[in-house]
């Protein structure tokens, strides 16, 4: 009889056990995706979802093809008003200085070739009739050929910046800039110890960066 009830009791208690056990891992598959779910949302609060960025690569062709492009593909949709701008500033620019240009040439051109000793106006276009000094003339052309030289420089330097801000952008996508960040600067003194003897605080500027 006796063996009969610890039998009894070895048996409630395993089933005990086991029904516990049970519990328990079914509490815990039932707390994984709620953990999973919080996990990636902490996550997604500091990092974007990289399937829908492009990378940096695509950026600077998309850019190279139209300009703007990599901009827009990166969501900075308010940068491409001003890399057209840059770009239609720049070519009035160029146009300005290639009109002028052209018109001086023309005016030097003529006068260079025009004889002195014949009846021929000492100028080209009526604009420039009281400039008698022929030198003023080759200064002007020469420095509007210059700024003309100068804008085409510049476009293709805008370029560049238009590409490498694309290539930026792409990159930093998935920097943190999450609460945890900090960067703080702040007077402080600093008080030098030497072999010598103690010297005065020295006033500073104190950097911290909290990553």
């Amino acid at each position: 009889m006796l063996k009969f009830f610890f039998s009894l009791i070895v048996l409630t208690f395993s089933l005990l056990a086991n029904a516990q056990q049970q519990d328990s891992v079914v509490k815990k598959n039932k707390e994984e995706p709620v953990k999973e779910i919080v996990e990636k949302e902490k996550t997604g609060s500091l990092f974007k979802d990289t399937s829908r960025l492009q990378s940096p690569r695509k950026a600077i062709y998309r850019s190279a093809i139209i300009p703007g492009w990599g901009q827009a593909r990166n969501g900075k949709w308010w940068k491409v008003p001003l890399v057209y701008g840059g770009f239609v500033g720049i070519g009035l620019y160029y146009e300005f200085n290639q009109r002028y240009y052209k018109e001086f040439l023309e005016e030097s051109q003529y006068r260079k070739s025009r004889d002195p000793e014949g009846d021929a106006p000492h100028f080209k276009f009526p604009q420039y009739e009281f400039v008698t000094n022929d030198q003023q003339i080759y200064s002007a052309k020469d420095f509007y050929r210059r700024n003309r030289d100068l804008a085409i420089i510049g476009f293709l330097a805008f370029y560049g910046i238009n590409l490498i801000d694309a290539y930026i952008d792409a990159r930093l996508a998935t920097f943190d800039v999450g609460d945890n960040l900090a960067l703080k600067l702040r007077p402080s003194l600093y008080a030098p110890v030497y072999a010598g003897g103690y010297q005065p605080p020295i006033p500073m500027l104190k950097l911290t960066i909290k990553l």
